[in-house]
């Protein structure tokens, strides 16, 4: 107990600590900005880019995530692909361009002595990129080796299966890195036309800063840079949920053990249960391994997850040889939290875990830009903000009913032996 105490004495001072620079929001050219000013030397920019797979059809998946990573690999206006390069290995200025289920990015981070450098790159490659066709040839195959490790990664596969088995016939069953297939047919006119086409445009855009800079600079900077940008309507798709049933989804795979997830419904990130949701499966994680691995030896890493995502949703997961006798503890586990509750002491510990997990890793700047980025996209910045305020405001009672609301359907999804899975398949079918 002296310890949880002294824990929730350090959330109390790594909140006035996070509170001294004061996250601000304001509007540039018809851009938003999230300003988060520190006194540190690295500033870290990300461009956000709204919509991420619900963007584009599942006949042209990864076609966004290949675009944004072009943009700083592939060409500027002013700087051809070498000579981008080279100028950001000079003053050690890290640029990249990705895209995920919910949004793409074109980020940088540089240290602020080289920022005028830094944002020369950063807003050639968002404002001005080129394609350049060899570049682009060059990106796909690195891509396309990238997808097929994935593929054969146990691991990443079993996360394919379960974002398909829940959100079949909805944006979110489309993998936004690609496939070989839906990759390998994309041009550079494709891009290009894409890029400016869709993405291009203020009113899905906005920028997220955080580092030792002014309100002044940034306007200054953004205005010479961004005014020209075009704003087109834009309207947010409407996401369906994730399937109702819950249905096994097995695909074989000759492995040394077998790779089993449990997905089910969450809360949103801008829910009120969001918080004691979070904290009930960190809990359940832990249950999970005491009982799986340390007690019955029946996996090494067994373990829960949730996640932030517009359509989200939490997930079990558990490698073994034994299916049946893992999957029934899983059940039992959640069924003994759902009947029984959690302990006063599980909540204070889980408070201070989540200030450790959460906000000692916030000290860099780039994972407080993120962490800004995600819950903009989510809903509000602020969300991001004012965590540690809200989760101190948790209550057990909270924490003790939000799995009740939330885990009426289970979807399992299974890589590995599919004899052995057919053979335990009532397990399965169980109800809690």
């Amino acid at each position: 107990m002296k310890k949880t105490f002294v824990n929730i004495l350090l959330l109390f001072i790594t909140v006035n600590l996070f509170a001294q620079s004061k996250t601000t929001s304001f509007t540039v050219a018809g851009i938003k900005v999230i300003l988060k000013p520190t006194i540190k030397e690295v500033i870290d920019v990300n461009m956000y880019y709204r919509g991420g797979v619900a963007n584009y059809p599942t006949s042209k998946a990864g076609l966004e995530n290949l675009v944004l990573a072009a943009t700083t690999e592939a060409g500027t206006k002013k700087y051809n692909a070498n000579a981008f390069r080279d100028r950001a290995d000079m003053y050690g200025i890290d640029l990249g361009g990705s895209s995920g289920y919910d949004n793409g990015m074109i980020s940088m981070t540089c240290i602020s002595r080289f920022f005028n450098e830094g944002w020369e790159l950063f807003a050639s490659a968002v404002a001005n990129p080129v394609f350049e066709p060899r570049e682009i040839d060059m990106l796909k195959e690195k891509i396309i080796s990238g997808v097929k490790q994935s593929e054969s990664d146990p691991d990443d596969r079993i996360e394919q299966l379960t974002m398909q088995n829940a959100f079949a016939g909805t944006p979110y069953a489309t993998n936004p890195t690609g496939e070989e297939a839906t990759l390998s047919k994309l041009t550079a006119l494709d891009l290009k036309n894409y890029y400016y086409n869709t993405l291009l445009n203020k009113n899905r855009m906005f920028i997220v800063i955080v580092g030792k800079i002014t309100k002044e600079e940034v306007t200054k900077k953004i205005l010479a840079s961004f005014a020209a940008l075009p704003a087109k309507p834009y309207k947010p798709a409407v996401l369906p949920g994730p399937k109702e049933n819950g249905k096994l989804l097995v695909e074989q795979r000759q492995l040394a053990t077998n790779y089993i997830t449990a997905s089910i419904d969450a809360p949103k990130l801008n829910s009120p249960d969001y918080l004691p949701f979070r904290l009930a499966i960190s809990h359940l994680s832990n249950r999970l391994f005491r009982e799986i691995r340390t007690k019955r030896n029946l996996s090494y890493a067994p373990y829960a997850y949730t996640t932030t995502r517009l359509m989200p949703y939490a997930v079990m997961y558990v490698s073994t040889t034994e299916p049946k006798a893992s999957v029934e503890v899983m059940l039992e586990q959640l069924k003994d939290l759902r009947d029984n509750g959690f302990a006063e002491e599980e909540l204070l510990s889980g408070k201070s875990n989540f200030i450790t997990s959460n906000y000692m890793k916030e000290e860099s700047s780039s994972a407080i830009a993120s962490a800004l980025g995600n819950a903009e996209v989510m809903g509000d910045w602020r969300i991001a903000d004012e965590a540690a305020e809200r989760i101190n405001k948790v209550t057990l009672t909270q924490m003790n009913a939000v799995l009740k609301k939330y885990i009426n359907t289970i979807r399992w999804s299974y890589l590995g032996d599919q004899k052995l899975a057919n053979e335990n398949a009532a397990v399965f079918k169980s109800k809690i």
